[in-house]
């Protein structure tokens, strides 16, 4: 089972976006996937066209059993929602959903961890074998990568249970923007040894989270997004992307 935490240090910086993109993409590969949405907000589970109110995330965890819904073939989700915030949440073990999910029978699980809510982070961190780190030009998604890339070297250090690889996205990438022309420099000089992966500046990416439908419906199989998606589940699979 492939089963990648997909976080950001910063909101605004297209991670939901990436994770839903992803987790579709391998559903039209064949994968059964479920996307796990970790936010209180339920942005995942919305974007990809389901009801964010119905029961999810926040029920598993504390120990019921809601349906994933389906979105189309191979793909599911579970909404995230306010119960995620409630304080029997805050207060769970961080192996909590490592433990929730082992029953289930996807070949791949997405958990879109929420940036400013470190307990909800660390349980899709925890839970994951692989973690993208999601970062763009702005100084404050740098400083917040590198938060999550501690959090996930310390816990490796310590042989705990979690990600046990990671690497840098860099979201929505346009090379006309000074900031965006630097920003893989500057990610080689705080983490030379993190593979860096690249999302471009495009707009059917967007457009599919805006439109509520999964990206492999709404747009050109040669667009740059779905180009830097596959690029990016090659990294998952074998440990390498063509760039």
């Amino acid at each position: 089972m492939m089963k990648v935490a997909v976080a950001a240090g910063k909101g605004g910086v297209g991670k939901t976006t990436i994770a839903c993109g992803i987790a579709s993409v391998l559903a039209v590969q064949g994968e059964q996937v479920l996307l796990v949405d970790l936010d209180p907000q339920s942005n995942a589970a919305w974007g990809l066209g389901a009801d964010p109110t119905l029961p999810g995330t926040a029920e598993l965890l504390l120990g019921e059993n809601p349906a994933p819904i389906q979105i189309s073939d191979n793909l599911w989700v579970l909404p995230g929602g306010p119960g995620l915030k409630g304080h029997e949440v805050m207060r769970l073990d961080p192996e909590a959903l490592a433990d929730a999910i082992a029953p289930f029978e996807h070949t791949a699980i997405i958990f879109d961890c929420p940036p400013g809510w470190d307990h909800l982070e660390r349980l899709g961190l925890v839970a994951a074998e692989t973690a993208l780190v999601v970062v763009d030009a702005h100084p404050f998604a740098i400083q917040g990568a590198a938060r999550v890339i501690e959090t996930l070297s310390v816990r490796c250090q310590k042989q705990r249970q979690g990600a046990q690889r990671w690497a840098l996205v860099m979201s929505r990438v346009d090379l006309r923007r000074t900031l965006d022309k630097d920003l893989e420099a500057a990610l080689i000089a705080l983490f030379a040894d993190v593979d860096r992966l690249l999302i471009r500046q495009d707009v059917a990416l967007s457009l599919a989270t805006t439109e509520r439908t999964p990206i492999v419906s709404t747009a050109p199989q040669q667009c740059r997004g779905m180009t830097d998606l596959h690029n990016i589940i090659e990294w998952l699979r074998n440990g390498e992307a063509s760039r």
